[in-house]
């Protein structure tokens, strides 16, 4: 904006457009052109009144699908642990059992009682072994120097406790060493000796319960003195990272490689080649992750590689065979045939290939063989079922009353949506607090919003076919008129209902349609079809229908999302813009714009005209200034 001065008239530019705003006149044209435009902005006002409106009906909508999403997922969502449409949800059970050998799991077709059960034998896989242990035992590579070793030490690692063993002058050959060594880790754990070439040989005492032996080196190391060198044997377990080829050389049956190297053999139908340089922790990831159906691992407690059958029971077996090499027959020769389960449930002789046996929606899963019969007890979970349904009723409620303030506020006229005026004479507060009380009452009556209520409510009410009980009869009833809609939980006699008929309770919550079953199929019935469907289904496959009505996101047999989203729109879904009230929106801005433009150019439109006064008038002025001056 740019402005000069001549005499008695102000020239401003505005957007490239001049205009005279001086007194030569007398006249305040600014003041008067802003009140001449004051009562043009009338229908610009209310264009925008009518738009915030439609902006706070859209916002007091979409609190109210989200509302009610956060209830559907709670208990009309098949993946939710509350879900009331799970039958799951209804037939609970508290499983006991006096015996240690056997644990029990019920599911929801089980039933409620008492259980005898008796285990004569369990059901074990297939395996093959070898007969003894695989790995050599620590041993020396030469005849051990007690004088050179003398003054020094070295390391000895028990099952994963090392310690260090000194030695001094008293060392002078095998028992002595022996001294030397309980002395660092306790009497009979190991024992000292030499073998036939009369090397040192270091093993673990029968019964001691030492497994792993490792002999270690130090700062001034003994064990070259004590004959232990390169081709040594420093523990008596195998390391699986070590190549085949070493694994080979460190056992005390060493097994043969085919003449390129590599080891050739099937099991279970299922071939397999390794070269020697591949370890054996490849070998067992690569045998694991087959089709073979077994698993090999090495055991380190027992020193045996181990095979055994993925699947328990008499029929799994584990077969092999090799070429040229002799890996099996070293290693793996010893094959124990898998066992089935014996078992004796309420007096009747079951035999099964697993551990886990599931009679009548109770799975008994066998421990170990029983002394005497174990007795399972199966009784109805009451507190939790009871717990979710209140629950349920306890959020309806909540969903009821928040409904009914919206319907049941009126909307004061008195407190119209501010004008942007309006606002620039009212301080943050106040705009706040006037605000508060004009959205107040937007959705009063509103025709969705009272379908809705009606609908979730006689869903309540009507029979369920087929199912002989009713929301009263379990304890679930009605408040009185004033509460509009909301229920009552009588806990004593919704918990005894589940004690004695906890079918009955679940039927009438998730009973299905036998026609029309499921969640995916409703909103693409016609309307005779969901007659069918509702007049079958239990309450909660009534409120999960009745919600999808309202914000199911796919469409229904004529194309429609629900009714709530092809109004409001939903945040993240195509209906967040494609809605009526979105489109009642941008249509007000078109308008908005429209009008704003036709009030810029009506005040150019006044200013050309009170610019043209002031020229003429400012002229005028200087003729008569000129006339007098020349009498």
């Amino acid at each position: 904006m740019a402005t000069t001065s001549s005499g008695m008239i102000t020239s401003t530019t505005i957007n490239g457009t001049s205009r005279v705003t001086g007194l030569s006149s007398g006249v305040d044209v600014d003041s008067m052109v802003e009140q001449m435009m004051s009562a043009e902005k009338a229908k610009l006002n209310k264009l925008k009144q009518s738009q915030q409106l439609a902006e706070w009906r859209q916002e007091a909508y979409q609190t109210v699908i989200s509302d009610l999403q956060n209830f559907s997922d709670k208990y009309f969502n098949l993946t939710s642990s509350t879900s009331l449409l799970k039958q799951s949800t209804y037939l609970k059970f508290d499983v006991s059992c006096d015996s240690g050998a056997v644990a029990a799991t019920a599911s929801a077709s089980a039933k409620a009682g008492t259980h005898t059960l008796a285990v004569s034998q369990l059901a074990t896989a297939a395996t093959r072994a070898s007969s003894g242990n695989i790995s050599k035992n620590v041993q020396g590579d030469s005849v051990a120097d007690y004088t050179a070793a003398q003054g020094t030490s070295f390391s000895i690692t028990l099952d994963g406790t090392k310690r260090t063993v000194n030695i001094d002058s008293s060392v002078t050959a095998v028992d002595s060493l022996q001294t030397a060594i309980d002395s660092a880790v306790g009497e009979d754990k190991v024992e000292v000796s030499t073998n036939d070439e009369g090397y040192l040989v270091i093993e673990a005492v029968g019964d001691s319960g030492v497994q792993k032996i490792t002999l270690g080196s130090t700062d001034d190391d003994a064990l070259a003195a004590l004959g232990f060198g390169n081709d040594s044997v420093l523990t008596n377990r195998l390391d699986s990272a070590n190549t085949l080829e070493t694994i080979a050389a460190s056992l005390e049956n060493v097994f043969d490689f085919n003449e390129d190297g590599q080891l050739e053999f099937t099991i279970n139908g299922v071939d397999f080649t390794f070269d020697k340089d591949e370890t054996l922790d490849e070998m067992i990831l690569e045998i694991n992750s087959s089709d073979a159906g077994v698993t090999m691992k090495y055991n380190t407690v027992m020193d045996k590689l181990m095979l055994s059958a993925d699947e328990t029971g008499a029929g799994n077996t584990v077969t092999a065979s090799e070429t040229e090499s002799n890996f099996f027959a070293i290693l793996l020769s010893q094959a124990t045939a898998g066992t089935d389960a014996k078992l004796n449930l309420d007096s009747q002789a079951l035999t099964r290939s697993s551990n886990s046996v599931t009679v009548d929606g109770i799975t008994y899963t066998l421990k170990k063989v029983t002394s005497e019969e174990a007795i399972v007890d199966v009784a109805q979970e009451v507190d939790s079922i009871s717990e979710t349904i209140s629950s349920f009723v306890e959020e309806y409620n909540a969903l009821i009353e928040k409904t009914n303030l919206e319907l049941n506020a009126d909307y004061d006229y008195d407190y119209p949506p501010l004008t942007d005026d309006q606002k620039d004479e009212m301080t943050d507060d106040e705009i706040a607090d006037w605000e508060e009380t004009a959205k107040t009452g937007v959705l009063e009556n509103d025709a969705l919003l009272r379908n809705l209520q009606t609908k979730l409510r006689t869903s309540l009410i009507d029979s369920v076919s087929g199912v002989n009980t009713y929301l009263i009869k379990i304890g679930i009833t009605t408040e009185e008129y004033t509460s509009q809609g909301k229920l009552i939980v009588d806990e004593a006699t919704l918990k005894q209902a589940i004690q004695d008929n906890p079918e009955d309770v679940m039927n009438l919550f998730c009973q299905q349609s036998s026609s029309y079953s499921g969640t995916l199929t409703v909103r693409t019935l016609n309307a005779e079809e969901r007659k069918v469907r509702y007049q079958d289904e239990g309450i909660a496959y009534r409120f999960y229908d009745i919600i999808q009505d309202n914000i199911g996101t796919t469409g229904n047999s004529q194309g429609n999302k629900g009714l709530l989203l092809e109004k409001a729109g939903l945040e993240g879904d195509s209906s967040e813009t494609d809605n009526t009230l979105s489109a009642y929106i941008d249509d007000y801005q078109d308008r908005i714009d429209t009008e704003e433009e036709r009030l810029d150019d009506l005040e150019e439109y006044y200013y050309a005209k009170f610019t043209t006064m002031e020229t003429y008038i400012s002229t005028m002025s200087t003729q008569l200034a000129s006339f007098s001056s020349d009498s």
